[in-house]
């Protein structure tokens, strides 16, 4: 019987840690939600589509930056941002530490996605392997194996494997929530 009780308050103990979690990411989500939804109408990207990738991205914190040096919400690598900052915003000169204002960092992630979008004529599979992998690779992909368009298990890099297939599911997810 003691066992019993335990196991029930390990239980609720576990939910009550999950649930929590939960509304902290959901708390977090909501609070870049209007800028989210800004950028995405102006660049003509689905929000739904922004909110899994940072979900995946940054778990929704400003501060994140990954081994490999992607920054902020989106995860944004900084030559990317450079180049987006630059060539196609023209928001004037550009430093690391702009990638962890919110704002920023959401504007050029979004903006970002709408290139990859435009270049892979709205492939999601491609979008996302190009977020993950680097442009340059999904490009060589391509011309290697231009199956990987339709099929993301056609993806040669097992992380960007699972990124697509784990951004895939929380977008259709938040789809049929929408819907």
């Amino acid at each position: 019987m003691k066992i019993l009780k335990i196991l029930a308050i390990i239980l609720i103990l576990c939910l009550a840690v999950v649930s929590c979690n939960m509304f902290l990411n959901i708390k977090r989500a909501i609070k870049y939600y209007p800028k989210i939804e800004q950028y995405s109408k102006q660049y003509k990207v689905d929000p739904l589509l922004v909110v899994s990738i940072m979900k995946v991205e940054s778990n929704f914190k400003p501060n994140a930056k990954s081994k490999k040096g992607a920054i902020g919400l989106m995860q944004v690598m900084p030559q990317t941002a450079k180049d987006v900052a630059g060539k196609y915003l023209n928001l004037g000169s550009f430093s690391e530490e702009k990638l962890y204002e919110p704002e920023y960092n959401i504007m050029v992630g979004i903006y970002y996605i709408k290139i990859l979008s435009d270049m892979f004529d709205g492939n999601i599979n491609l979008v996302l392997a190009s977020y993950n992998a680097g442009l340059g690779n999904v490009q060589k992909w391509r011309i290697e194996n231009p199956i990987i368009e339709y099929d993301p298990d056609e993806v040669p890099f097992k992380e960007t494997k699972k990124y697509v297939a784990k951004i895939s599911k929380i977008y259709e997810q938040l789809k049929a929530f929408k819907d």
